[in-house]
């Protein structure tokens, strides 16, 4: 059976209204220009995108919804909706973010390779880097550690750069 795009983006929309939300507002909310989500809302997408999982969860979607709808299905509707500075703290307490959806979302996805904090001075203070390396789901330890070792990842700030050492 062919997945219905069009469907998914008409009820993706349907569910914008709903929440009494533009578009403006969903493309601010989950870090991508309106364009992207009007092309959704049109289905002129082909796969399911973060930004897809990251424009549903925003309307109160469960998971597992883009793929019900697609199939024809309805979408499961979560008991609250998040709002678009919703997060998880530690115990699922919620927390407020500045992180736009689809950043959260992928810093959720896929095995944790590597996780740190750099903090680089500047001649105007000091601002830190906070780096989440995350791999594909599926691939082996192997492939994991060698996506891993092929990084090569340098912060600058002013002419002073600071190469992050990744077998810590």
């Amino acid at each position: 059976m062919a997945r219905d795009w069009t469907r998914l983006g008409e009820t993706l929309k349907a569910g914008r209204i709903a929440r009494g939300m533009e578009q403006q507002e969903v493309a601010s909310a989950i870090g991508v220009k309106r364009g992207a989500v009007r092309n959704i809302e049109i289905g002129q997408v082909a796969k399911i995108t973060l930004t897809i999982r990251a424009y549903a969860r925003l309307i109160g979607w469960t998971d597992d919804s883009v793929e019900r709808v697609l199939d024809g299905g309805e979408p499961t509707v979560q008991e609250s909706a998040p709002t678009r500075d919703s997060g998880q703290a530690a115990g699922g307490e919620s927390a407020k973010s500045d992180l736009s959806l689809e950043v959260q979302e992928s810093l959720r996805s896929g095995p944790l390779l590597k996780a740190l904090v750099e903090e680089v001075k500047t001649p105007t203070g000091r601002v830190r880097a906070t780096i989440v390396i995350r791999g594909e789901d599926g691939q082996t330890p192997e492939q994991l550690l060698e996506a891993l070792r092929s990084l090569d990842i340098e912060i600058s700030a002013g002419g002073d750069a600071h190469s992050v050492d990744k077998s810590e």
